[in-house]
């Protein structure tokens, strides 16, 4: 068995959940893998690995009032936080040395990439933000600066991966080589789930953007039941419950609701594909991921985009649930082993095995001449 790395990004659910669950993934199949992140991950972490976890310098982004992502800004900041880098080197540089990974693991975490490659360890990327330099996709319109913007964002993190594995629900066409699209990554908690068809709606708000629009409309949509987590607010009104977040609470309500309001979120989007609930989406402005998602998610007729969020959306989505649920029955569910064989197919000890098997299979002749 392999000696892995696994350095998460150290902002956003997404890159906390890939780590939880590709990482207890590879433990239950025996390899040894330890954790580098920090902020919010490595305090997300904490609570399920709490022995296997390395803090280093975190690159941070940041976003403007209207919610997009400003360049400069984040350089700024991030060279201002320079004079972290070097104790943080030299950590990440010991437990290479200690360590002696087969394999990093790298979800959108550049120092860990970069001290790979100064130690000569293969790495790969796992990470969605790959999707928009290494893919072809359609993109909704009025988005062009939006996209160059993110594009050289994401290209200045890190490159030379041994393999991109890109986890997805979007259909996309691979235009950059090594890359392989994979099945999204959900919480471990999803997996163990089933869903049902209940009579309530589910409104989730996401961060501290993007909270007063849904707020408003689903106060004044009265024609089903809403249960709604994430406004800062417990207890009933009217035709709303509200709760505060619990993984366990809120992931009983997602499997059993009719369909689910929010933000345009990739892993709120995964989980309500694996369950099979239809969206009404309201991507948050600036966000271009979030168009993106919410644009594909359309297209696949997996839910609607309220360019307005207010009772009328709400109550044509309600009509549209039977539809939109019959739509969703030939969307595969995501599988966490098809994306574990893909990271294991990676690791060197593991792929000249296989190789080798491979090898033996052929005529004789063959083999010596390949």
């Amino acid at each position: 068995m392999a000696n892995i790395i696994y350095a998460a990004s150290s902002e956003g659910f997404g890159h906390a959940v890939r780590a939880h669950a590709v990482g207890a993934g590879l433990l239950a199949r025996g390899h040894d893998v330890q954790f580098v992140s920090s902020g919010c991950t490595i305090r997300y972490l904490r609570e399920h690995f709490p022995d296997r976890l390395h803090e280093v310098l975190g690159l941070m982004l940041i976003f403007g009032e209207k919610g997009s992502l400003s360049v400069l800004r984040t350089i700024g900041h991030n060279v201002y936080r320079m004079w972290e880098l070097f104790p943080s080197q030299r950590r990440l540089d010991a437990l290479m040395h200690k360590f002696q990974p087969d394999l990093v693991i790298t979800d959108f975490e550049p120092f860990s990439a970069h001290a790979a490659w100064r130690c000569g360890v293969p790495f790969i990327s796992l990470d969605n933000q790959h999707l928009l330099t290494h893919c072809k996709l359609r993109l909704p319109s009025g988005h062009s600066a939006d996209a160059i913007n993110a594009y050289l964002t994401i290209r200045l993190y890190y490159a030379n991966a041994r393999r991109y594995l890109i986890p997805t629900f979007i259909p996309a066409v691979v235009r950059h080589h090594p890359t392989t699209l994979v099945d999204p990554i959900l919480r471990p908690h999803v997996y163990s789930r089933h869903a049902t068809e209940g009579k309530f709606l589910l409104a989730y708000k996401t961060g501290a953007l993007g909270g007063v629009g849904i707020l408003e409309a689903i106060r004044k949509a009265d024609r089903m039941p809403i249960r709604a987590y994430g406004f800062g607010i417990v207890g009933q009104e009217r035709h709303i419950s509200f709760h505060q977040l619990s993984t366990d609470a809120f992931l009983d309500d997602l499997s059993s609701c009719a369909g689910v309001i929010a933000s345009a979120g990739h892993s709120l989007i995964s989980e309500c594909l694996y369950f099979r609930k239809p969206m009404l989406l309201l991507p948050l402005a600036g966000q271009f991921e979030q168009a993106i998602n919410a644009f594909h998610v359309e297209r696949l007729g997996a839910g609607r985009v309220a360019r307005v969020l207010d009772r009328s959306a709400i109550d044509a989505f309600i009509g549209e649930l039977a539809e939109l649920r019959l739509s969703m029955r030939s969307i595969r569910k995501p599988s966490l082993d098809s994306v574990l064989d893909a990271v294991e197919q990676e690791i060197p000890a593991l792929r000249r095995h296989v190789l080798s098997a491979e090898l033996h299979k052929l005529p004789r002749s063959f083999r010596y001449a390949i």
